[in-house]
């Protein structure tokens, strides 16, 4: 990317949504006026991808639904989730897959007011949290995969996508501030939970030649948009950069992966 294009280039950050309420309203507040503040200025907008109740949560095909809604009016994406809320982190043009999250994500708790358990990240590797990706770079590795349903492991798989291809990456070491909440991933004894050591058994069944995986992501997604709105509550600059889109997914979870979701949910009491 030319000095030129790197100044005009577009951002499209895609936050993945589904029942979080009071962090949606801290989100939209913070990162607004984090970006009004920029000494140089980001062509931004936001679309929280929310999924409709029925199915368990798809954090991937969410990702991959966002980047599509968005694709013809940016140059860059970022895969953001709205659990982390900038403190000091660069959101300006990459021209390779570039996470961001680094301070404020080294451990967090499993189930907070239940337990005081926590799980530690690698930072070192992970493409999780917050992460830049040019365009045509997530067009060159298909998105993410739609396999993984409940929780788990779609970012492992989006990892590898990036790294078996040999493509270049690089990493920005962001600060951030971590909004707490209970992580499905884990038991509140920090176990793997049931539908996480399903969809390892997915990761393991998708990589099993050696070979990257086709035919899962972008290219093969199906998705209805249900309904469009603005988003609610304290946005500084222009409104019209926030938009939340709620969306249906035309593929289902196999029946390993609701059966392990409803164990979840029991074993929690909901």
């Amino acid at each position: 990317m030319t000095t030129g294009e790197r100044m005009g280039a577009r951002l499209h950050i895609v936050v993945p949504y589904r029942d979080r309420e009071s962090h949606l309203q801290q989100f939209v507040p913070w990162v607004s006026a984090y970006f009004d503040r920029l000494a140089q200025p980001i062509d931004y907008r936001v679309t929280f991808v929310e999924q409709e109740a029925g199915l368990p949560f798809n954090r991937g095909a969410l990702m991959n639904a966002g980047f599509l809604l968005g694709e013809g009016r940016s140059d860059y994406s970022c895969l953001h989730d709205v659990d982390y809320l900038p403190v000091d982190a660069d959101y300006s043009p990459v021209d390779c897959p570039t996470p961001l999250l680094w301070y404020g994500a080294e451990q967090r708790p499993v189930a907070p007011g239940v337990s005081d358990r926590t799980v530690t990240s690698n930072l070192e590797s992970t493409m999780g949290g917050v992460l830049l990706m040019p365009n045509a770079t997530m067009r060159q590795v298909d998105g993410y995969s739609n396999s993984f349903w409940g929780w788990g492991y779609e970012d492992f798989d989006f990892s590898l996508r990036i790294r078996a291809r040999r493509l270049p990456t690089s990493r920005r070491m962001g600060r951030f501030h971590p909004l707490d909440h209970i992580n499905e991933g884990f038991t509140p004894d920090a176990a793997p939970s049931p539908i996480s050591l399903v969809n390892r058994r997915t990761f393991q069944q998708l990589w099993s030649t050696g070979k990257i995986p086709v035919g899962d992501g972008l290219s093969t997604l199906s998705f209805d948009v249900l309904d469009r709105r603005p988003c609610e509550g304290e946005i500084v600059g222009d409104p019209s950069r926030w938009e939340i889109v709620r969306v249906r997914f035309n593929h289902r979870p196999r029946p390993e992966q609701e059966a392990a979701v409803a164990a979840h949910w029991s074993s929690r009491g909901a």
